[in-house]
Formats: C-alpha cells, sequence, structure tokens
C-alpha cells in the first residue's frame, strides 16, 4: 500500500527559547505530529506547504530513501482553502487542507536541486553579511566618520565579487 502524507512543515525549534516545534501530519485518515520528517519511513509520497533551510536535510535524506517530496508552488492556494472552509489558521488545519489541493499545484523536488541550495547557502549568507557592512562603513563615511574605511570597502568589492561568481 502506498503511504502518501501531508505535512505542514514547521520551522525548528530556536535554541535559545527551547521550543520544540512540530510538524502536523495528515495521513488520509487522521492528523499526529513528529518532530523530523525521516520519522515517516513508510511514506511513498509526501506533499510538503513550505521547504526551509533548517529541513533541507532531512527532506534530502527522504528523497534518497525514494521518496516522492513534493512542494506546494502557491501558498496563498492554502489561505483561500482555509477562508473558503471558515477554518482557522493552525497546522493540523494547514495539513488536512493540503489533501483538498490538486496535485498539479504541487511540483516534485529533485535531489540535485536541495543538494545545490545547501551548498550555496553558506555563499549567500557570507554575501549578505558582506553587503551589509558595506552598507553600515559607507553610512558612516557619509555622517563624517571617515577611518580609512576605503581599504575595507575595496576589500569588501573583491570579496563580493568573487562571492557572486
Amino acid at each position: 500500500m502506498i503511504r502518501v502524507y501531508y505535512v505542514d512543515v514547521a520551522v525548528p525549534a530556536d535554541k535559545k527559547k527551547r521550543k520544540n516545534k512540530t510538524h502536523a501530519v495528515f495521513d488520509e485518515s487522521r492528523v499526529f505530529r513528529i518532530k523530523k520528517l525521516i520519522e515517516l519511513e513508510d511514506a511513498a509520497e509526501i506533499f510538503i506547504d513550505a521547504l526551509f533551510p533548517q529541513v533541507y536535510d532531512e527532506v534530502l535524506e527522504l528523497l534518497r530513501r525514494g521518496v516522492r517530496v513534493y512542494l506546494l508552488k502557491d501558498t496563498t492556494k492554502l489561505r483561500k482553502l482555509r477562508v473558503e472552509n471558515n477554518m482557522r489558521k493552525s497546522d493540523e488545519n494547514n495539513a488536512m487542507l493540503l489533501a483538498r489541493i490538486p496535485k498539479e499545484k504541487f511540483r516534485p523536488l529533485a535531489i540535485k536541486e536541495l543538494e545545490l541550495k545547501i551548498q550555496m547557502k553558506p555563499l549567500i549568507n557570507k554575501y549578505e553579511q558582506i553587503m551589509k557592512w558595506k552598507k553600515i562603513l559607507k553610512g558612516l563615511m557619509n555622517r563624517g566618520f571617515n577611518y580609512n574605511f576605503e581599504e575595507a570597502l575595496k576589500l569588501m568589492e573583491t570579496d563580493r565579487k568573487r562571492l557572486s561568481k
């Protein structure tokens, strides 16, 4: 029997707040909660509403196991269904509503796509940090606080160009 699960993916807990956020799962008969997506061992297909960097590894593990994972293309469809059915916003309701959305509204995820995202994420973070620092230094220079920031800005610009390649 092919097991199909509809999962409202939650962003994992912050270590500071110590809250364990769990994913809501609907298997066409009941709603239950799991901490990690890889706990769905008998799954053949999993339909998820969102893909967060914190769950890339779990989704990649599922794909390597041969589980087909589908991502909702447009999350506004979920919101519209919730309004049409007069349901309040909750993880359980979202998981049940995912089952009502036509399969054409989901797109399959590929192993190569996720591996690329995992590789690119640290580079993107570094690029964003460089741009943030560059903006701060330029702002200080415009306010008259010039402590030879030109050298640092040149180095940041070369690093930015290297990262963007």
